[in-house]
């Protein structure tokens, strides 16, 4: 009897003893998660911060001491060239997001251009880009950050139509009349080695490789039954135009050239109060930034946008009679005037990007089965319309 006391009492011990460890177990479990949550560990981007007193060398932009809130930081977008974070900093007792924006390596040439906006471009081009905070090299190996202004993006603030081109063109064209002809030439120590010319032997050489494979492949497309159903009523006229190129217009090199960002989608476009009348734009993400025919961007502000846009193509003609004479009356503002007819400059700025590098990448990626080509018989009406109306065919 004694001795199944002895193990009843046994057993009852190991329960108890198992039921104390696992509420103790659990509670301090509970302890150190609330722990946690209380006081995340700092992850590469607070490490880095605090080892490379970031908050020291941004604090001259704020006339302040900045701290970083390292419970505040969400990952915006991260691809196999960039990652960009928003994070969040305390000064002047106020906070304020700001970007942090990881180009990985290699830095090849589209990220060096952008990355050489932010280094060199800023001082001519201030109002047209966000403030750059700080720039550190070499992180993670060869991997540049660049710390900037937070400037929320135009998608997403608006239901973006047509009418919102009006507050756009001035600041596209500030841009422009800040680097237009002689005013970029001036600057020329600061662009020489890096941005991409329109005129360069290298460009001009890409231009004509491009204009010789555009023939190669529009005649690929046409043994290709899905694409000869598309391009067959307007092969002849646009073969006929491409061997007219690949410079179609030698009044847009006379119209004159600037710095064009080549890429204005609504996300590359920033507005920090779209509720004013006039928006204070500044411009995101300048990979593609070239010196170029000026307008060349409102091919990329507009032409693009009604391409995409089947639901306001209806309004495209009478929203270029509204925006072509507007982009000149800005640049006229600075003292620059068109001798061609604006309107007439946008049809021809659209021809040849079209002809130049859109009708190509529509018929390589149709020929090589890439991609769906969305666009090709949009590109096909407005370049058989306005080419026959300039007399490319």
């Amino acid at each position: 009897m004694v001795k199944t006391g002895n193990s009843e009492g046994f057993e009852q011990g190991r329960a108890d003893g198992f039921k104390k460890g696992r509420e103790d177990g659990y509670n301090k479990g509970l302890e150190d998660a609330q722990a946690l949550l209380a006081n995340p560990p700092l992850n590469d981007i607070s490490l880095k911060w605090r080892e490379l007193g970031c908050a020291d060398q941004i604090a001259s932009h704020f006339g302040s001491s900045v701290v970083l809130n390292d419970g505040n930081m969400e990952c915006l977008k991260e691809t196999f060239k960039s990652a960009i974070w928003k994070l969040e900093i305390t000064a002047n007792g106020q906070k304020y997001p700001m970007i942090l924006k990881i180009f990985k390596a290699p830095v090849n040439e589209q990220k060096l251009i952008e990355l050489n906006m932010y280094r060199k471009a800023t001082r001519i081009l201030s109002d047209l880009i966000p403030n750059i905070y700080l720039i550190v090299e070499g992180m993670n190996g060869d991997d540049v950050w660049v710390f900037m202004e937070f400037v929320p993006q135009v998608k997403g603030q608006v239901i973006f139509t047509p009418d919102y081109f009006d507050r756009i063109i001035p600041s596209l064209a500030k841009l422009h009349a800040l680097t237009y002809n002689d005013n970029f030439y001036s600057h020329w120590e600061t662009f020489e080695e890096w941005l991409p010319l329109y005129d360069s032997p290298a460009s001009t050489q890409e231009r004509q490789k491009t204009h010789q494979r555009t023939l190669e492949y529009l005649d690929k497309a046409m043994e290709r039954p899905e694409l000869k159903a598309r391009l067959e009523s307007s092969y002849a006229n646009v073969r006929t135009m491409l061997q007219k190129g690949p410079i179609y217009f030698p009044e847009l090199l006379q119209a004159g050239k600037s710095i064009i960002h080549n890429d204005l989608q609504t996300p590359n476009i920033g507005c920090h109060n779209v509720a004013e009348e006039n928006w204070n734009i500044k411009f995101i993400d300048w990979e593609g930034a070239r010196f170029s025919p000026c307008w060349f961007d409102m091919f990329n502000l507009m032409g693009v946008f009604f391409a995409y846009r089947k639901d306001w193509r209806g309004d495209e003609y009478a929203v270029i009679e509204r925006c072509a004479p507007l982009y000149a009356a800005e640049m006229l503002k600075y003292g620059i005037r068109f001798d061609t007819d604006p309107v007439t400059l946008y049809k021809m700025a659209y021809l040849q990007r079209v002809l130049e590098r859109s009708l190509f990448q529509q018929l390589f990626w149709g020929v090589e089965d890439l991609k769906t080509v969305h666009l090709l018989d949009h590109y096909l009406e407005r370049i058989n319309v306005w080419g026959k109306e300039l007399g490319l065919y």
